[in-house]
């Protein structure tokens, strides 16, 4: 949510709130209009669960201020006993959202020097129509779906890219670009498009889909096994028979990396490539056998990274199995 759109919401709840407490003729209605400000959150399940945190906090101070202000008084003193209890009691049931705007409605309590049902009355309504108004302007949230399928094409080109960069090194050839930085550069982009994935998730009060959350998850994964692979390069002798076979392995890789590729043939070339390299010459020399021991760890890496987005294309199938 753009800061335009945030004060748009909240000048216009706030004045919504203070209209209809003035219309209903309570008391302190500029108090309405602060609770809509606190109530208006990032999310719609965040300010729906608040809101409802909020009149529960609310009925709650209200009882506990009741009882200490009878047999106190309305005083300083008898508002920190009220917090004595009212404080440590909202953390105890996870509703410390209230802490503030509640105690602020208490106030006016001390204010009028009474505890009258009316004043109660006025209290809950002032809160209710602050959080009802911030609910109402929140149902609305701008779309984040078209940037998070740019986000996650743009996150599969740069897989692509540094796939390819792999190969490219692996047959032997200079790269022109930096592996490492791209690397990091990717695994930005996935932590930010996933926290845009999670705010859209939250924005979904009933039909709830987590695709977007998991894709990246498993994308996620995917990087960290990359990250693996190129530690795994600084140990391969380059331009070598067995690692031009690999590189061609992961040349194609990159071409068939997209949201809807399963893997299946890339799985299948990978068991023809396990033949093959036991089927190979014995290494001869010391640094022979441990750079080949590295491209056959490579060879597994790259078999876990397509076998990542297998479980995850079986796991979208189940998943819409389950709604039919």
């Amino acid at each position: 949510m753009t800061i335009k759109i945030r004060t748009a919401k909240m000048v216009l709840a706030t004045l919504l709130s203070i209209y209809i407490a003035n219309l209903l003729q309570l008391e302190h209605t500029l108090a309405a209009g602060i609770i809509a400000i606190l109530s208006l959150l990032d999310t719609k399940r965040a300010s729906f669960v608040t809101a409802f945190k909020r009149l529960l906090s609310t009925l709650t101070a209200f009882m506990i201020a009741s009882i200490v202000f009878c047999f106190v008084g309305f005083t300083i003193p008898a508002f920190a006993i009220y917090l004595m209890f009212y404080v440590p009691i909202a953390y105890r049931f996870d509703l410390q959202v209230g802490i503030a705007p509640c105690s602020v409605l208490v106030t006016h309590f001390i204010g009028a020097a009474s505890i009258a049902l009316a004043w109660q009355v006025n209290g809950l309504l002032l809160m209710f129509i602050g959080a009802s108004s911030a609910l109402l302007f929140n149902s609305w949230m701008p779309s984040s779906k078209s940037e998070l399928e740019e986000s996650k094409v743009s996150i599969d080109e740069n897989l692509r890219v540094i796939l390819r960069a792999i190969s490219t090194l692996l047959f032997g050839r200079e790269l022109d670009i930096k592996l490492g930085t791209k690397i990091t550069q990717v695994e930005k982009m996935i932590e930010h498009t996933k926290n845009t994935a999670l705010i859209d998730y939250d924005n979904q009060l009933f039909r709830k889909n987590d695709y977007s959350i998991r894709y990246l998850q498993m994308r996620q994964q995917q990087l960290v096994l990359i990250k693996k692979m190129s530690f795994s390069l600084q140990h391969v002798t380059l331009g070598t028979v067995q690692s031009r076979i690999l590189a061609e392995l992961f040349f194609d890789t990159a071409e068939q990396l997209n949201e809807k590729n399963t893997g299946l043939l890339l799985l299948s070339n990978i068991a023809t490539l396990y033949k093959e390299f036991r089927q190979s010459e014995l290494p001869k020399t010391r640094e022979e056998f441990e750079s080949r021991a590295y491209l056959f760890q490579l060879l597994h890496d790259v078999e876990e990274l397509i076998e990542v987005k297998r479980a995850f294309f079986t796991d979208k199938e189940d998943s819409e199995d389950e709604e039919k």
